[in-house]
């Protein structure tokens, strides 16, 4: 059975179009493409790539016909089709970039004829031009960044962090950031950010996932301009994962955006530890008590031990109080390490999380989020090596 991608459609859209068509359709909404950054192509492997895109009327037309020349450049064995209506000009620049139908309605008959026959052809033929060396030329090349945030100890603010920097990334490069609750049993990214998604994080660990194209549908998009995989409902969903699916889940998610930021549980369990071995950077979170402060530096000292602590640290302390009675470089002298970014206590967090609504949208300054920005600046320039050449600033909780 073949794929074909709608792009601009949902999964009522699709269910009826397979139906039509007898062939596989998946539907990617018109928020996955609005930035013009955003590439179909990227990261997909030539193998999985969909044998027909259908570009909705949703998506203006030529937004459309973009996409379908970065298409047709790489794979122009691709079949595309176009629903609008346009000019007689407008259908010579449809052409041009390899779209080979046009209808004025994704419920046009002929329009799903033309496009069912077409994909049986392609099915009894085989899929000769997938192996053809045209097929293995890579779409778009770009280097992603994964960000860990992890600590020892829970109710440190580890998820709060998470989400504002997948704001303040996202505001970067707009929907190429992509935020993950890897907190398989206990995640709640969902209500932090108040989001009702479709499909979960044990969806992203089915078969079906193992396609690039699929797993991308298993996302959920948020106003903020950022990708969210859900956690599931179920704390027993997941129990069966391992950190090998884990790993692999998160290189498909490399392949295809520029930032991946998880969110991790509490501790060192095997999903974040697979999850260390593919980042970028480590975002080490702690509070300003001394039992969580020897307990991030006996974290830090194993996992520096195991050689899994990335080169790229950011040591945060999250609830930054002076009425706890300790110094940030009381702090530096536990963790025998210095720290990079001070988040004080603020009464906004709660009401943030409470309300669905991170402090980035909901707040333009204030110490926290000048802060969080501050780690996002880090990550988005690389300035934690260039920083550990000139000796580190001295900080203070504000």
């Amino acid at each position: 059975m073949s794929i074909a991608l709608i792009v601009g459609a949902d999964d009522e859209t699709a269910a009826r179009m397979s139906a039509a068509i007898g062939h596989q359709a998946v539907a990617l909404s018109v928020e996955s493409v609005s930035s013009t950054s955003a590439s179909l192509l990227r990261g997909l492997d030539p193998v999985t790539l969909p044998e027909a895109i259908v570009f909705s009327s949703a998506l203006p037309v030529a937004r459309s016909l973009s996409m379908a020349a970065e298409v047709h450049a790489v794979r122009p064995d691709i079949d595309m089709v176009l629903i609008a209506a346009v000019e007689k000009e407008t259908m010579l620049d449809a052409m041009r970039v390899g779209i080979r139908d046009l209808g004025a309605s994704l419920d046009d008959p002929s329009v799903l004829a033309g496009l069912r026959d077409r994909l049986d052809a392609r099915a009894d033929a085989g899929r000769a031009a997938a192996t053809s060396p045209v097929a293995a030329a890579a779409p778009t090349e770009f280097t992603s960044r994964t960000i860990t945030v992890l600590s020892p100890k829970g109710g440190v603010g580890k998820t709060s962090i998470s989400s504002n920097l997948a704001v303040a990334l996202a505001r970067e490069a707009p929907m190429e950031t992509v935020l993950v609750d890897l907190d398989l049993q206990f995640g709640d990214l969902t209500t932090v950010l108040d989001l009702k998604p479709t499909y979960t994080l044990k969806d992203a660990f089915g078969l079906g996932a193992r396609d690039n194209l699929l797993l991308k549908t298993y996302l959920t998009v948020h106003s903020a301009g950022f990708y969210v995989l859900c956690g599931a409902d179920s704390p027993a969903a997941n129990d069966k994962v391992t950190g090998e699916q884990v790993a692999q889940l998160i290189r498909q998610l490399q392949d295809q955006f520029r930032y991946v930021v998880i969110d991790t549980a509490a501790g060192l369990d095997d999903a974040t530890l697979a999850a260390l071995e593919c980042t970028d950077d480590a975002v080490i979170v702690t509070t300003m008590d001394v039992a969580c402060l020897r307990s991030v530096q006996r974290e830090m000292q194993l996992l520096t031990e195991l050689g899994l602590l990335p080169a790229s640290q950011h040591v945060v302390v999250n609830f930054a109080d002076k009425a706890s009675g300790l110094r940030i470089k009381d702090v530096e002298a536990v963790l025998g390490a210095p720290v990079d970014v001070v988040l004080p206590r603020s009464k906004d967090i709660p009401i943030a999380s409470n309300r669905g609504v991170p402090v980035l949208v909901s707040s333009k300054s204030g110490p926290f989020v000048k802060s969080i920005k501050v780690l996002g600046k880090r990550i988005f320039t690389g300035a934690r090596v260039a920083e550990s050449r000139r000796g580190h600033k001295r900080l203070e909780v504000v």
